[in-house]
């Protein structure tokens, strides 16, 4: 068709010049019978129609074979001849990739011989590997790259020679059955292959039955990769460690810790944590962690034998992997000082209490003591390390002793001054202040007297004893405090003996009845009766704090019955670690804080509410009346985001309480702003996250993969397997590509070469008849 002559003949303008295949079409084409048919009829026809002319034969002949050419002539005209240049165009299917790009990737759950691998860069890595495959891919079908977490988002392409570029994974969540979705609908009216995804599984969103139908009804399957380990992997870390800053050298140092758990599987095999000394590398004490309840708090305990600073390390140490082994220790300093506890006890009679308190603190190595007995004779040595002949009676002379235990003491036996004195070095001076009540003088005849102020409880100060034996236990405090932590050989904690109603040497015969509506606001209960009396379960052993001290009032004289079968061992602990805590306030700087602010729970979702709690602990802070506190919410960057107003509780002049439901995840920090309390800086923080938020699951869901490939027709892949997606025997990604024909026609019916060939064929037969006379 390159020749111009014939392009004239045959009035080609579309069709281009020099193309091939070119071929004859028809606009109406008739089937091959009804050509056969008209054939016939035609050639009859012009038989017939010279059949019974004169003339002679051969002519007559001729004539009717130009006839019969004339009318085969028209018709192919009637049937629309045309010129066709066959032409198809190919529409590629699409392949969609799904790449995980939330947090959950971070997670380095794959053991490798260099180290911990993290899913991310086992993603990268495998698209790396199989560049090759990605590549012969592309150049059959159209591949999508897709990132996606909370919903799909498009990749953009590489401009070096990684296969698609990544950003570090951070999305908070992964929603798959909308990522997919959103996938489907970029796809849509194009004939999609096939779905290949890389992810942990792990998702808030799970595909829906929707979706799996729909993608059953279209034929596309959904290939999966499965990325981090098989093994669900759970991580345990190291929250807070609260340790006093100063403690005595042979004294048992309490070190409490708060621990967090992420994922089901960090405490399958145990989990011990460890206290050690960083320099010497000595295990001071070890715990074992509850495999039912780890967010417990946990104590331990170490007895320092060399003065100086020090640092001792709590780790964890997991039986199984862990996922982030760097937040399994936790580091803090403590000064030792070498010098002993030196406690004031002062005693009215010789009752068994005295005679067994007097000697643990006399035979105590970590303890220097005087004591003073009051019914002794003239000529009676009073006992202890420091004897003494009289009581202080100077400041500085009280200012000697860390600790000062009253037991059944007249309030009259010491002078307005003395009483004063000793009310100044706890206020003032950070000494403990411990009572031992008894039937005679404790704590009834100090009504009125300046040490009134250091009793927990208000009101009269006669107490009657409660008139049964009781079994008593340890409160909350107890243990956040370090205190009431009685060991046996087989057990840490309150032995189950001292709360068995079948052994009577448990049971305490003399207790004061102290009634919990007269405690003071700052007073809080160290123990408690086991058993209820008219539904009321009493304090025992109380704690408060006053100014710069503590004080504890033990309102019982009949520990020293817990030695029946069992020598001193408990009651030497319940006795010592409350001399202990008392004293080591002192050398702290004061102690603890006068007021607790707490968060309940200290890790919370956005949709749960938290409890804010404030606690005045020094009486004297609770005597001021304060009617509300107020309080901010500060964000991550210090931002105010809330204003809160603690509200009195009822019936609690020294607790305050509000409720807050965040509205923002990340860790914020409730600080009080009340000009009352701002000198102190209080603060604590509290971890808010989103409720869908996978990084508290860190586990895979390799599972939920496999079910959807399964459903969807697809197949799960290993990373290494790749290239079983161009393999044509297994048919992973379907051909689904489109051929549409879109040929090329003109017509030739109304060309100069059909009219050239009408004009031949009449002029030829018209000649023909004059030629023979018959026109």
């Amino acid at each position: 068709m390159s020749s111009d002559l014939i392009r004239w003949l045959l009035d080609l303008d579309i069709i281009p010049a020099g193309a091939e295949g070119v071929h004859l079409a028809w606009e109406r084409p008739w089937p091959g019978w009804m050509w056969a048919l008209l054939t016939v009829f035609a050639a009859v026809y012009a038989g017939w129609s010279y059949s019974r002319l004169d003339g002679r034969r051969r002519g007559r002949a001729l004539l009717a074979v130009g006839r019969f050419l004339l009318i085969m002539l028209a018709l192919a005209l009637v049937s629309g001849p045309m010129l066709e240049l066959p032409r198809e165009t190919k529409e590629e299917d699409w392949v969609l990739v799904l790449l995980d790009r939330s947090a959950s990737m971070t997670i380095a759950d794959l053991q490798r011989a260099d180290g911990r691998q993290t899913r991310d860069a086992q993603l990268r890595e495998t698209l790396s590997a199989h560049r090759e495959t990605w590549t012969a891919l592309d150049e059959e079908r159209r591949i999508v790259w897709l990132g996606f977490d909370r919903g799909a988002f498009d990749l953009a392409p590489a401009d070096t020679d990684d296969v698609v570029t990544l950003e570090e994974p951070a999305g908070r969540r992964t929603r798959l059955s909308t990522s997919l979705e959103q996938a489907i609908q970029r796809a849509a009216a194009r004939p999609l292959s096939g779905i290949v995804v890389f992810s942990d599984g792990r998702t808030s969103d799970p595909p829906t039955r929707a979706l799996i139908r729909r993608l059953q009804a279209d034929r596309v399957p959904v290939n999966v990769v499965p990325l981090g380990s098989d093994a669900a992997v759970g991580d345990l870390a190291i929250r807070r460690v609260d340790a006093p800053d100063r403690a005595f050298v042979r004294d048992k140092v309490p070190v409490r810790l708060e621990l967090d758990q992420l994922g089901a599987e960090a405490l399958a095999r145990g989990a011990t944590v460890k206290l050690i000394d960083e320099v010497t590398g000595e295990v001071l004490d070890t715990a074992e962690i509850d495999p039912s309840d780890p967010g417990a708090d946990l104590m331990l305990t170490a007895k320092p034998m060399l003065a100086g600073e020090a640092t001792w390390q709590v780790v964890i140490d997991v039986a199984d992997e862990d996922l982030i082994p760097e937040n399994n220790r936790r580091s803090f300093q403590i000064e030792l000082i070498d010098r002993p506890l030196k406690v004031l006890y002062v005693d009215g009679y010789p009752r068994w209490e005295y005679r067994f308190v007097k000697d643990l603190i006399v035979l105590e190595e970590s303890i220097e003591s005087s004591v003073m007995l009051l019914s002794a004779d003239r000529d009676f040595a009073q006992e202890g390390n420091l004897p003494i002949t009289r009581l202080p009676r100077s400041p500085e002379e009280f200012a000697e002793y860390d600790v000062i235990i009253i037991g059944d003491v007249p309030g009259t036996f010491f002078s307005p001054d003395q009483l004063e004195m000793m009310r100044a070095t706890v206020a003032e001076r950070g000494a403990g202040l411990l009572w031992m009540g008894g039937e005679r003088s404790t704590p009834n005849t100090y009504a009125g007297t300046a040490l009134a102020d250091l009793l927990p409880m208000r009101g009269s100060l006669s107490l009657p004893p409660l008139g049964e034996p009781v079994n008593i236990v340890p409160t909350e405090l107890a243990t956040r405090l370090g205190v009431l932590r009685l060991a046996t050989n087989d057990e840490i904690g309150w032995p189950a003996d001292l709360v068995s109603e079948r052994q009577p040497w448990s049971r305490l015969r003399y207790v004061q009845r102290i009634e919990p509506s007269r405690l003071k606001p700052a007073a809080e209960p160290l123990a408690q009766t086991l058993q209820p009396i008219g539904d009321v379960q009493y304090p025992v052993v109380v704690h408060m704090r006053y100014g710069s001290g503590q004080t504890i009032y033990v309102a019982t004289d009949e520990v020293w019955r817990w030695r029946f079968g069992r020598g001193s061992r408990l009651p030497e602990q319940f006795w010592l670690q409350m001399i202990r805590m008392l004293g080591r306030d002192r050398i702290v700087g004061g102690g603890s804080e006068p007021v607790l602010l707490t968060v309940t729970p200290h890790r919370l979702s956005t949709a749960q509410p938290m409890q804010i709690d404030l606690r005045l602990l020094d009486a004297q802070l609770a005597e001021r009346g304060v009617d509300g506190v107020a309080a901010v919410i500060e964000d991550a960057d210090g931002r105010v985001i809330a204003d809160v107003d603690l509200q009195r509780l009822d019936g609690d002049t020294a607790r305050f309480v509000a409720t807050y439901l965040p509205e923002v995840s990340g860790v914020l920090t409730v600080r009080i702003v009340a000009p009352a309390l701002r000198d102190l800086d209080l603060r604590t923080t509290v971890e808010v996250f989103q409720p869908d938020d996978e990084l508290r699951c860190p586990e895979t869901d390799h599972a939920l993969l496999a079910s959807l490939a399964t459903e969807t027709g697809g197949r799960v892949l290993a990373p290494d397997e790749i290239p079983l997606l161009t393999d044509p025997a297994l048919s992973l990604l379907p051909n689904r590509s489109v051929r549409t024909e879109t040929s090329i026609t003109e017509s030739i019916w109304d060309t100069p070469l059909v009219l050239m060939l009408v004009l031949v064929l009449l002029t030829a037969e018209w000649i023909g008849r004059k030629v023979m006379r018959l026109a």
